[in-house]
């Protein structure tokens, strides 16, 4: 059986730090930068999924978007491994039966 999957980042535990003023950027330079954190994070996911010889468990994967976010649909086994690893945050997608 398949499942959506949703994956993010894993918040590091941070100390307190002394707050940094913002970076005072236009909104071109700012999506770039997001275009590419989403593209280095699906990177990651992907090579997980390749290194954990699961790729055949998984039926379909989000393309990178400007978000630190992966959708997947992939078995149960796939859920359990990206759950195990640090670097991820991984649960099941809300599933919605709907009236028609």
């Amino acid at each position: 059986m398949f499942i959506e999957i949703v994956v993010m980042p894993r918040e590091a535990r941070k100390s307190p730090a002394a707050p940094r003023s913002p970076e005072r950027r236009g909104r071109e330079a700012l999506a770039h930068a997001w275009r590419e954190e989403g593209k280095a994070f699906h990177g990651a996911v992907l090579e997980f999924i390749k290194a954990q010889h699961l790729l055949g468990a998984v039926k379909w994967m989000s393309e990178p978007g400007m978000l630190p976010q992966v959708t997947l649909v992939a078995s149960d086994r796939v859920l359990e491994k990206l759950q195990s690893e640090p670097r991820f945050e991984a649960g099941r997608g809300l599933s919605m039966n709907l009236p028609s």
